[in-house]
């Protein structure tokens, strides 16, 4: 990659990973505070922490197109902006309708296929894949460091100090924009990475997007119902009813510790094909653990760092699945269904999970992530080898 390639992703990945950094600090944290909130119940406290994935689902391909009229740079601030006053909105909420209204507003600045597209504007295309799959690492590692700062924030100012937080890091990340992201060299942008709408039946046909995009909607279903509920979990078992930072550290240092070998091992051999099913499975393995094991600490923690050893190699690699196997012409709207699917994951996995476990217990929430698991896993078989790209030129560099 050259040197405007390389900070071009650096920059772009860091927008996206502190974005997510604020929204998956609450997650650790959320469902045990919510349940002193007036009118809170588990199905809208699953509500509160999905809806925020509804209103990305339905907005991010319409971001795209706006972006292609209007330019990247300034529909990625717009959406910027909203995500900050929906952080503020819920910072000052002291009702479980108010911070789902917050995490809505939050959500409205749908703007993730724009900064890929914007990535994919300033790589090459024989240079793309290592890109998407950096951004990919970056945002894994954004989601491990919530996880550990998340209940440290919560501990010394609560979950409005985790909310105002949030807010500073969408300003933050306009400032990265604006300071650091090069623009492309021309303003024309390669009609494959445009988001059209008369794209979208040919990319419904291909089965292989199809595969990918029930793969990102699975796993973030699962993590999110996942996190409906561990967090209550855990604040029975621990002594002060609160889980540990360093809890979450050590699950994160275990799980990291096996999946950044895994990530540069594929990266380096190709073997994403092979790779897959077995994270996939691993995915499923921790589901059914979860089914019949959760009532002690051991159990939970040995099974989060199963789940986040997949986690971080899916996360890394599937964005790279996408960029290299859709069609060179339809690129921006494959991007496009690919987050849309990402966040409607989120949603379903919060509202089905929050209504799951406040109607019949946390079993079935886990048997729900162990079937969409075993589904993936059973389709996985069936993705054909990502293809080697030619080199091709730079888009903008």
């Amino acid at each position: 990659m050259t040197p405007n390639e390389r900070r071009a992703t650096v920059a772009l990945g860091g927008i996206f990973a502190t974005r997510l950094l604020g929204l998956f600090m609450i997650l650790p944290t959320f469902s045990v505070y919510a349940l002193h909130l007036p009118g809170a119940t588990a199905s809208n406290i699953g509500i509160a922490l999905g809806i925020y994935g509804l209103t990305q689902a339905l907005l991010q391909l319409p971001f795209g197109l706006l972006s292609d009229r209007f330019g990247r740079k300034r529909i990625i601030t717009f959406g910027l902006i909203l995500f900050a006053i929906g952080s503020i909105v819920a910072t000052l909420s002291d009702s479980i309708g108010g911070i789902i209204l917050g995490r809505a507003l939050q959500g409205s600045g749908a703007i993730g296929s724009t900064l890929i597209a914007l990535m994919a504007d300033l790589t090459r295309e024989e240079q793309r894949s290592k890109a998407m799959a950096l951004m990919g690492m970056m945002i894994g590692l954004s989601f491990s460091l919530a996880l550990v700062v998340g209940p440290i924030v919560s501990i010394y100012f609560g979950i409005q100090g985790i909310f105002l937080l949030t807010a500073l890091l969408a300003l933050f990340g306009i400032i990265i924009l604006h300071t650091q992201v090069p623009d492309p060299l021309s303003n024309r942008t390669d009609e494959s990475l445009k988001p059209h709408l008369k794209q979208l039946p040919v990319l419904f046909k291909n089965r292989s997007l199809l595969k990918l995009n029930f793969g990102i909607f699975s796993q973030h279903a699962i993590l999110t119902a996942n996190f409906v509920i561990v967090p209550l979990l855990l604040n029975s078992l621990m002594p002060n009813n609160h889980p540990s930072p360093l809890f979450y550290l050590l699950i994160v240092a275990c799980a990291f510790a096996v999946a950044i070998p895994i990530i540069i091992y594929t990266h380096r051999t190709k073997k994403a094909h092979i790779l897959l099913p077995i994270m996939i499975g691993i995915l499923a393995l921790s589901q059914l653990l979860f089914v019949f094991f959760h009532s002690q600490l051991w159990s939970i923690a040995a099974n989060l760092i199963l789940f986040f050893i997949a986690f971080n190699v899916l996360e890394a690699e599937l964005p790279a699945q996408i960029s290299t196997i859709a069609p060179p012409a339809q690129k921006g709207a494959a991007m496009g269904i690919y987050s849309s699917c990402q966040f409607l994951g989120i949603f379903c996995g919060g509202a089905v999970g929050g209504f799951l476990y406040g109607h019949v217990g946390s079993t079935p929430v886990f048997t729900l992530g162990l079937g969409l698991a075993v589904i993936w896993f059973t389709l996985s078989f069936a993705q054909k080898k990502r293809p080697v790209v030619e080199n091709e030129g730079a888009v903008g560099a």
